[in-house]
């Protein structure tokens, strides 16, 4: 009988056969659906010797072009596709250049009122 435990050895197993191979963390976290972290912490318990643990990737994002995109209207997800990064790495790029962060929902989202606001129409 094909046991959830048993799942995940045997996907654990086609894991470590895929690193063993030269498959890199990315491939294998993006085939099986897993977190890049996950997977190198299931690799790393099938026996794999990875390299170190390290924060990211440093590279090197055109800071001031992306400060004026955003101040332009440019969302955040956005930018983060257009310049390959995360969402995260944009925020705290811009956080960093001391940028106004536009509250989340775009340019609509300060008008937006709840039910019992004062200001909203009576029912």
């Amino acid at each position: 009988m094909d046991t959830p435990e048993n799942a995940r050895t045997d996907r654990n197993r086609r894991m470590l056969e895929s690193w063993r191979r030269g498959a890199s963390i990315t491939e294998i976290a993006r085939e099986h659906g897993l977190s890049l972290s996950w997977t190198g912490r299931l690799l790393r318990q099938e026996g794999a010797v990875l390299p170190e643990i390290r924060r990211g990737v440093r590279r090197k994002l055109d800071t001031a072009r992306i400060v004026r995109e955003y101040e332009a209207g440019a969302p955040m997800q956005h930018l983060a596709a257009q310049h390959s990064a995360s969402y995260g790495t944009i925020r705290r790029l811009l956080l960093r250049e001391n940028v106004k962060i536009r509250p989340h929902g775009g340019q609509n989202a300060g008008g937006r009122r709840t039910p019992d606001s004062p200001d909203s129409p009576a029912g």
